[in-house]
C-alpha cells in the first residue's frame, strides 16, 4: 500500500448480498473450468491451493473476453470465480493421494490424514475394504462444510465491511504484528521474520518497475518442487540417454506442452504486433 498515493474508499454500506441467478449462470462456464483445474491441481501431492489458484486466474484471464480481462484486478467477478473456485476445489482434489495412496496433497489433507491415524485408520487402496464407507463419510463431510461455509460467509459479509471500514493508520499496525507472529511461529525462528520483511522489500520494487506479482509468487511456490523432483529424476535415469525419456509416454507429454507453449508465445506476439500495428495506423 505504500506506492498508493490516490485515494481509498470501502463503502460503508453493504447491498444486496446474495448473487442473482443471472450472475450465477453468467460465470458457470468459468466456475466449472476453475473447479476441474484446482481438483486436478489438488490431486498432485504438494501442489497446493495456492498453485490452482494463480493458474485458474491466469488460464481464466486468458479466456476472459478483451472487455472483461481490461477489468482484471480491479474488480472482475469473473477473476475472483475463477481464483476461489478453484482454491475450494483443490481440498477435494488433494483428498484423492491421501485417501488412495496415504500422500497428503496439502496441509489441510495432511491434518486430516493425522487425525485418522489417531484413529488407528490407515489409509491407502484397501481403507475401502477395512473401513467400508468412509470414503464416502468424508465425500459428505466436505460438501457439508461447503454449505455452511456458504452461510457462514453471508453472515459475515457486513461486519467484515465494517471491519476494513477503519482508517489505514489504525487497520495497518494491527496486521503488521500478526505477519511477524505468523512468520515467526512456523519454525520458530527470527530468520523467518526477516525473510518476510526482505520479500515485502522486493515486493515494493517489482510492484515499483509493474512485474507481476503472480508468476514470482508461483516460482516460489514451485521452485523447491521442480529441484526436488529433477534431482529425483536424475538419479532415476542416471544410465538412461535422453532419447530413452523422449520415448516414454511422459516424454510425449513433455514435448507437446513445450510445443504449445512456444506456439502460445507465437501467438500473443502476432497478436500483440497486430494491435501495436493497427493503433499505429
Amino acid at each position: 500500500m505504500l506506492p498508493q498515493r490516490e485515494h481509498y474508499s470501502i463503502p460503508s454500506e453493504v447491498g444486496r448480498v446474495l448473487p442473482s441467478l443471472s450472475m450465477l449462470f453468467r460465470y458457470f462456464r468459468t466456475a466449472v473450468r476453475s473447479g476441474i483445474i484446482g481438483t486436478l491441481i489438488g490431486a498432485i501431492p504438494g501442489a497446493g491451493a495456492n498453485v490452482a489458484s494463480f493458474l485458474s486466474y491466469d488460464i481464466g484471464r486468458r479466456r476472459a473476453k478483451p472487455e472483461e480481462r481490461k477489468k482484471w484486478g480491479k474488480g472482475s467477478y469473473e477473476a475472483i470465480v475463477s481464483s476461489e473456485v478453484a482454491n475450494n476445489a483443490n481440498i477435494g482434489g488433494s483428498m484423492l493421494p491421501m485417501l488412495a495412496l496415504g500422500i497428503p496433497g496439502n496441509a489441510a489433507a495432511a491434518a486430516l490424514l493425522a487425525a485418522l491415524t489417531l484413529k488407528n485408520i490407515v489409509v491407502g487402496p484397501t481403507i475401502e475394504i477395512d473401513h467400508p464407507g468412509l470414503i464416502y463419510f468424508i465425500y459428505s463431510a466436505l460438501i457439508v462444510a461447503n454449505i455452511l461455509m456458504y452461510v457462514a460467509a453471508i453472515a459475515l459479509i457486513k461486519p467484515c465491511v465494517k471491519l476494513f471500514s477503519l482508517p489505514r493508520g489504525l487497520l495497518l499496525p494491527l496486521i503488521i504484528p500478526i505477519c511477524v507472529i505468523g512468520a515467526y511461529a512456523v519454525r520458530l525462528s527470527m530468520f523467518d521474520v526477516w525473510v518476510m520483511f526482505a520479500a515485502g522489500i522486493a515486493d515494493y520494487v517489482l510492484h515499483a518497475f509493474r512485474f507481476p506479482t503472480a508468476p514470482v509468487v508461483l516460482g516460489v511456490i514451485l521452485g523447491p518442487l521442480a529441484d526436488e523432483n529433477l534431482r529425483r529424476a536424475m538419479l532415476l535415469f542416471e544410465d538412461k540417454t535422453f532419447g530413452f525419456v523422449l520415448s516414454q509416454y511422459f516424454g510425449t507429454f513433455l514435448l507437446i506442452a513445450l510445443c504449445m507453449i512456444f506456439a502460445e508465445g507465437l501467438i500473443r506476439a502476432r497478436r500483440n504486433k497486430n494491435s501495436v500495428g493497427g493503433f499505429g495506423d
